[in-house]
């Protein structure tokens, strides 16, 4: 039997408890959360309630990110790591989302800096690299994730202008992602697990803190009612704006996959 240790964490006045590995650093002075002790990083992909993949494993997933300019996103998935290892619809979506927005302005993306958080397989940073290779992306998720989208990386070509980097939620920002020099930030399908909620809110805050505007796209599947939750916890922090996707077919996309796509921006 395995035995996990656990933490409380203060969220809003109540107690989570979660499984806990390891120790984060100290929360900022805007903090969503009063941590004692963080660190349920590793073990949220294990217990991560299951979510509709749009790939199995040891299948291949072609993701068309723009037809009118013939680029394509082609991922290797593992269940192995967890649920990151598979691909997601909101992925999907917002890959071709960007993809749309550079079709229609092909300077969009020129020599920007993204982060993309959540990556999983690496599927929406790894299309901003194939879309515009003076842009430098940078592919985030867990320790066991990170060979994932490593071999991914290499499979589409772009290890020139996309790096991979292990970011766990609600601990320090490794010091090497230039976080001051951002222009832009992804999230797909990091909704799906309630403990993880204030940890993503958290690093959210440290990404874009009080007075920082840059672009934040963020798309999610709607899934519970406990989801009401983190936007409980984020609009304390960040105005949503639901994006409207000109796309042709693209509403029939968001209803048949129950996705929606939204644009945050950090509350003055």
């Amino acid at each position: 039997m395995l035995f996990i240790k656990t933490a409380l964490i203060a969220v809003q006045g109540e107690l989570m408890e979660f499984p806990r590995d390891r120790r984060p650093a100290s929360p900022s002075a805007d903090s969503v959360t009063s941590i004692e002790s963080v660190g349920a990083a590793n073990a949220l992909s294990g217990l991560a309630p299951p979510r509709e993949p749009t790939t199995v494993e040891g299948s291949e997933s072609i993701i068309n990110v723009s037809k009118q300019l013939g680029k394509e996103v082609r991922l290797k998935v593992d269940a192995g790591p967890g649920c990151g290892g598979i691909a997601w619809p909101s992925g999907e979506v917002l890959s071709q989302y960007i993809g749309y927005r550079y079709e229609c302005d092909p300077s969009y993306l020129k020599g920007k800096k993204i982060l993309e958080l959540g990556s999983g397989t690496g599927l929406v940073g790894i299309a901003a690299g194939i879309l515009e290779p003076t842009a430098e992306i940078w592919v985030t998720d867990q320790k066991q994730l990170l060979d994932l989208m490593e071999r991914n990386v290499e499979y589409n070509g772009v290890s020139s202008n996309v790096h991979v980097d292990e970011l766990n939620w609600g601990e320090q920002i490794p010091g090497h992602i230039p976080v001051n020099d951002l222009d832009m930030i992804l999230a797909a399908d990091c909704v799906y697990f309630e403990p993880a909620f204030p940890l993503l809110v958290q690093t959210l805050c440290d990404l874009i803190p009080i007075g920082k505007d840059i672009e934040m796209l963020f798309c999610w599947k709607k899934r519970r009612k406990a989801d009401k939750r983190f936007f409980a916890l984020l609009k304390k922090h960040f105005h949503s704006e639901h994006i409207e996707d000109a796309r042709p077919g693209a509403k029939e996309q968001y209803s048949r996959d129950g996705v929606s796509l939204l644009q945050l921006r950090r509350i003055k």
